[in-house]
């Protein structure tokens, strides 16, 4: 799985986003815990 990352600065909040699917994504505190979420669910 290819995904991207970014960061939230107000809130400290990573994403992790699938890049052939923009609607899967997951959020973290740590880079991660997004990716596991992002994982999740695929």
């Amino acid at each position: 799985m290819r995904y991207r990352i970014l960061l939230d600065l107000d809130n400290q909040l990573f994403t992790a986003v699938d890049v052939n699917n923009s609607n899967r994504f997951g959020n973290g505190t740590t880079i991660e815990k997004a990716i596991e979420n992002l994982k999740q669910a695929a």
